[in-house]
């Protein structure tokens, strides 16, 4: 009996040891399990980390990005479209405008030229920037401006032009410097200027002109009319009286008439002697014979005389008095042309 006691006891001790000892080794087990990502895999949680803030990144930068290129083009299309828009406008406001020109020629004109067409160059060269500024007018306008224009506003701009930008050359180059091969002209001349009507650019509108394509492939070429020659200045006393005001275009027929009469009611433009039957006509006549032939050489009177001659006198008749015309017709003289007086238009 004792020794079954003992036995049992033995046996129930080592269940409890047996009991004691298997939460420990569970837990053991546990904790190993637990640690095993750690030792085993350091480096996958911190990769997890790092990718996902990559990827919120990614996402968050995209549509930033995405705004400028979308917006950006829209915004500078509306502002191209205001912009012409308000271009489209100012034109329109510009076209019913009077141009700036004629006050900036007017106060040129009116100032520093006599009624008989000579110039204070010495007083505008101290005050030059007047003429600077007119001149910069013509540059101004805007072409589109221009297409509107009648004839006559584009037969005033241009003779304006021609007759400022002349001032122009003479103020750069005054006073002017003779050259020992210009002889056969004035010390004071125009010609003593190399180059000054056909190599010198002024701006109107954008582009460059010289005198000379003024006169010849504007003037000359699109408005074929021969009184414009007597407008039109060459600072010299040989050539048409410069006018004392701007050439208008409400006024121009009438202003282009007195100028021709005037310049033919002077010895410069044309003179008789009846004692050894000589008419004498300025030179400048033969300057534009094409344009004299093209508009007066089909009229059927003076047709003894050659076609330049014939073209001339029927121009003429319309602006001397009755007397001279009576001269003309009854056709015992001979015409001769005088020699072009290059001497400066310039005040004493």
């Amino acid at each position: 009996m004792t020794k079954s006691l003992g036995t049992i006891v033995a046996l129930g001790v080592m269940l409890v040891f047996v009991w004691g000892c298997q939460p420990e080794k569970e837990q053991s087990v546990v904790l190993q399990q637990e640690g095993k990502p750690q030792i085993q895999h350091p480096d996958s949680e911190p990769k997890s980390q790092e990718a996902e803030p990559q990827e919120v990144e990614s996402e968050q930068a995209e549509p930033e990005q995405a705004k400028p290129e979308e917006q950006e083009p829209q915004a500078i299309e509306v502002q191209e479209e205001e912009e012409e828009e308000r271009q489209s406008e100012a034109e329109w406001e510009i076209s019913t405008e009077r141009p700036a020109f004629y006050d900036a020629c007017e106060r040129i004109f009116t100032t520093y030229v006599d009624e008989q067409g000579m110039v204070d160059y010495k007083t505008l060269r101290r005050k030059r920037a007047e003429l600077i500024t007119a001149v910069r007018e013509f540059d101004k306008v805007h072409p589109a401006q221009k297409i509107s224009w009648t004839r006559n506003e584009k037969v005033a701009f241009w003779i304006n032009a021609h007759n400022i930008f002349t001032l122009k050359l003479i103020i750069d180059n005054y006073p002017i410097q003779p050259r020992w091969y210009l002889i056969n002209y004035p010390d004071n001349s125009i010609m003593h200027i190399v180059g000054g009507r056909d190599k010198r650019y002024f701006k109107v509108m954008g582009l460059e002109y010289t005198l000379r394509e003024i006169e010849r492939e504007i003037l000359m070429a699109r408005f074929r009319d021969p009184k414009i020659f007597f407008a039109l200045s060459y600072a010299s006393m040989g050539g048409a009286f410069l006018r004392n005001e701007p050439y208008y275009p409400g006024k121009l027929d009438q202003q282009l008439d007195e100028q021709a009469r005037k310049f033919l009611s002077s010895p410069r433009g044309f003179r008789i002697d009846k004692t050894k039957k000589i008419i004498f006509l300025s030179d400048i006549f033969n300057w534009y014979k094409p344009v004299f032939i093209e508009k007066y050489g089909s009229i059927k009177k003076f047709r003894a005389r050659e076609p330049a001659v014939q073209a001339y006198l029927n121009f003429i008749v319309n602006y001397v008095s009755p007397d001279n015309v009576g001269y003309f017709e009854s056709d015992n003289y001979v015409v001769r042309f005088q020699l072009y007086d290059w001497h400066l238009n310039e005040q004493p």
